[in-house]
């Protein structure tokens, strides 16, 4: 079967072959934005693959991006397959590496040859590390944990989600709300917001199982598993969920989906925050735009059992940022 080539695509999107070749490259300035969606939609519906030796050569780029994987710890996955899809999308192939116990991301990334350099989840400061002919590559580092860096930070808007979760909590009609959390942060901070703006009493900050001693009709924990566990100790308590309190957790995961209820939860959009670091690594390689300081992305508010009551489960669907029920 015969390789699909740049003319094929400038043709299929009636184009000259250097607009394509432009848009395809990720050079935005000089391609419209429509121009260039059509030329990409056109270009991954024939299956267009770029000859990596000749984009090589015309800029002296590898088109290899090294990526740093956090090691005994799970939850970045999906942040993973995010940036593998979109490095694909942008002609980049993607080197991954998982620094061992006494070896950090800075050298793991001094020793690859690469274009740019990508973080997962470090869950500490980072600073890029120089590689052996000194040159300084453009770093990114995906982590809602992170608050800088000496490369981009791409990270859920946590402020926003925990405003989410309480804006949900106060349309159900609960009005006397807590947070179960270990230590301050923007997720309560949002949270304590929501009230305000409901007018309901700021909410009580406690740990689990102290939340029994609290009176509350909703509460929104900072993971599934501090949820689950209240959830469990309302029922020994003689209280159902969402029937005498409703439940909201940040993150998502297996435990959050078969819980008893299953969980309603703020849950970041992992592959999302992938994409769209690549993307910002690579328009600061190919020196489309400057790379910021920070990006944040919205989380999805995913209504489940846990904290709607009958009453109100013919809520309908919304969109990302906004309540939608999940049967999952």
């Amino acid at each position: 079967m015969r390789r699909v080539s740049l003319a094929d695509v400038a043709k299929a999107a009636g184009v000259a072959k250097a607009t394509a070749s432009r848009a395809l490259s990720a050079r935005d300035q000089d391609v419209g934005a429509a121009t260039r969606a059509r030329i990409l939609e056109v270009a991954a519906d024939l299956g267009y693959q770029p000859n990596r030796a000749a984009q090589s050569l015309r800029t002296g780029r590898s088109r290899v991006l090294a990526v740093a994987v956090p090691s005994g710890r799970t939850g970045w996955e999906g942040v993973l397959a995010g940036a593998v899809a979109q490095a694909s999308r942008r002609g980049y192939q993607l080197v991954l590496h998982s620094p061992g116990k006494n070896e950090g991301a800075e050298d793991a990334f001094a020793r690859l040859p690469a274009d740019g350099l990508l973080a997962i989840a470090p869950g500490r400061a980072w600073e890029a590390p120089v590689p052996a002919d000194g040159a300084v590559l453009p770093a990114v580092v995906v982590d809602d944990t992170v608050e800088h860096s000496s490369g981009t930070v791409v990270r859920t808007a946590l402020w926003h989600a925990g405003r989410a979760a309480g804006v949900h909590l106060a349309a159900q009609g609960r009005t006397r709300l807590a947070v179960l959390a270990e230590a301050a942060g923007p997720l309560i901070d949002g949270f304590a917001a929501a009230c305000a703006e409901a007018g309901l009493r700021q909410p009580e900050v406690v740990v689990a199982p102290s939340v029994l001693a609290v009176d509350a009709d909703g509460f929104f924990a900072v993971t599934p598993a501090l949820a689950a566990r209240a959830v469990t100790g309302f029922r020994r308590a003689g209280l159902t969920v969402p029937g005498d309190v409703s439940a909201v957790a940040f993150g998502d995961g297996e435990l959050a989906r078969h819980a008893d209820p299953p969980l309603t939860v703020v849950r970041p959009l992992w592959g999302a925050l992938g994409a769209r670091a690549v993307d910002v690594l690579v328009d600061a390689v190919e020196d489309v735009a400057v790379a910021p300081a920070t990006v944040e992305l919205a989380a999805e508010l995913v209504v489940r059992e846990s904290s709607v009551p009958e009453r109100s489960a013919s809520q309908p669907p919304g969109r990302p940022g906004h309540p939608r029920i999940d049967q999952s």
